[in-house]
């Protein structure tokens, strides 16, 4: 071979091979697909990481950084919040504090209780967490339910488990921030999952519908008491539990999704104008709804749970308090 070819074939080794390197690629997303509906405000992502190809990976939701991960496994996992509506997620990997890749995806969460957010655009479909291709989750993960899952459910014991740090549970690996709240519900404080998950379920883990044939399992006096009712709220009545109560955990007493006066006006929008009940009331700009003492339970903030019972009554409007019409229910309060 002449010196000539020879030059010209080191040449072109050189041209190649920082392209070929420059175009691996680095950061693969197991989960979730783009263009996802999520339920929840809390999105695990599952990501592939080729080795040494990076210091440092850097997570963002719309803009806003979330995680920081130095890679140190083949695949790493990790949570993000997801806000209502479309999220953009950028994934970048950075090597000797350059930006050497980044990719991006769409999510949707979407929400019963948001009018706006009930369907998601038509692009985006449900993908389940729990893959049927699970091999690469079986490389760190126990794969199937352990008798720790199995647990059956008492409630009288959960308090005793309320301040554990670590569970033997083979979700808890991948689920632990689903209990990071104040406020959590009784079988995922002790991680019985599949107290009200379904390991045979098709899906895998699906959860029957509605709300009901799973909470009235454990709820059974509820059930009893609130279906002896004359009038029974709306999303009782359809068994949309989850509409108003977070399954898992929550900022909010008895796992509200928000505080009780944002949650009721979420649905019942002109009630949160300030003007119910009476427009001409004492108080400028009406009957206080918020931001007063409750005068009948002690200790508490006044809301719309002062005057109506967010399940069932026996008396009009869901009154909370034992009157007949509006006059009699003044009364319990303003005796004079």
């Amino acid at each position: 071979m002449s010196i000539k070819n020879v030059f010209f074939s080191y040449l072109l080794f050189l041209l190649l091979v920082p392209y070929a390197e420059g175009n691996q690629k680095i950061l693969t997303v197991n989960y979730p697909p783009d263009k996802t509906v999520m339920e929840f405000g809390l999105l695990g992502v599952s990501l592939s990481v080729t080795p040494d190809s990076a210091d440092l990976i850097k997570v963002k939701v719309n803009g806003s950084e979330q995680a920081s991960i130095a890679p140190g496994k083949k695949v790493e996992c990790f949570s993000v919040q997801l806000s209502l509506g479309v999220n953009k997620i950028e994934v970048s990997a950075i090597k000797d504090k350059n930006p050497v890749e980044t990719i991006a995806f769409d999510i949707f969460r979407r929400s019963d209780l948001e009018r706006g957010y009930r369907n998601p655009p038509a692009v985006f479909q449900k993908k389940n967490f729990h893959m049927t291709d699970t091999s690469l989750c079986a490389e760190c993960h126990a794969m199937k339910p352990g008798e720790s899952d199995k647990k059956p459910v008492n409630p009288a014991t959960f308090s005793s488990f309320k301040d554990s740090k670590t569970s033997p549970s083979t979700c808890y690996s991948c689920h632990k921030k689903m209990t990071a709240y104040p406020f959590v519900h009784g079988p995922a404080s002790v991680w019985s999952c599949l107290s009200c998950h379904n390991s045979e379920a098709k899906p895998i883990y699906f959860i029957k519908k509605p709300d009901t044939d799973t909470c009235f399992g454990c709820h059974i006096e509820q059930k009893e008491d609130w279906h002896a009712k004359k009038y029974i709220h709306g999303p009782v009545n359809t068994g949309n539990c989850a509409i108003c109560h977070s399954p898992h955990a929550s900022e909010n007493p008895f796992n509200l999704v928000k505080p009780a006066w944002d949650l009721c006006i979420t649905c019942h929008v002109e009630n949160g104008t300030g003007r119910h009940i009476i427009a001409g009331f004492v108080y400028e700009g009406g009957h206080p709804t918020r931001g007063r003492s409750d005068p009948v339970r002690e200790g508490k903030e006044m809301s719309c749970a002062s005057c109506h019972n967010p399940h069932a009554s026996n008396y009009p409007r869901l009154w909370a308090l034992e009157a007949q019409s509006a006059f009699a229910l003044c009364m319990k309060c303003h005796q004079k």
